[in-house]
């Protein structure tokens, strides 16, 4: 559930960022429509992490671990690196990126015994 929140928040957050990079009306219109899609897998997975999380240290450690060693962003051993490279800096690279990129971490560090992992922080440095 950790996994799939993570993936949503950080795909929405794509989203967001391509809307406005574009500067595309249409686009910017279908990727909102996708945004609120996406809000209501973000509140399930969201909501059902913090739970298991909350009732079991076991799970919390286990899912650390997992994140740490093994996440990586939305689209990485699909596509090749160059192209998750590119994205990542297209979307994230600039302030606004990073910004968008360490609220995401702060989510991750409010999900109970995950504070600190700066997933994102890592994925999209250089």
């Amino acid at each position: 559930m950790t996994w799939g929140a993570v993936n949503e928040w950080t795909t929405q957050a794509a989203y967001a960022r391509l809307a406005k990079l574009s500067d595309h009306p249409t686009l910017a219109t279908l990727l909102r429509r996708i945004m609120k899609q996406e809000g209501r897998h973000i509140d399930f997975y969201a909501t059902q992490a913090a739970e298991r999380l909350e009732s079991s240290k076991r799970a919390q450690r286990i899912t650390r671990w997992a994140l740490r060693r093994f996440w990586s962003p939305v689209g990485s051993g699909v596509v090749p690196d160059t192209e998750v490279d590119f994205l990542g800096t297209y979307l994230f690279g600039d302030p606004e990126g990073h910004a968008m990129a360490e609220r995401i971490d702060r989510r991750v560090d409010r999900l109970p015994g995950l504070g600190g992992l700066n997933l994102l922080a890592h994925a999209v440095s250089p």
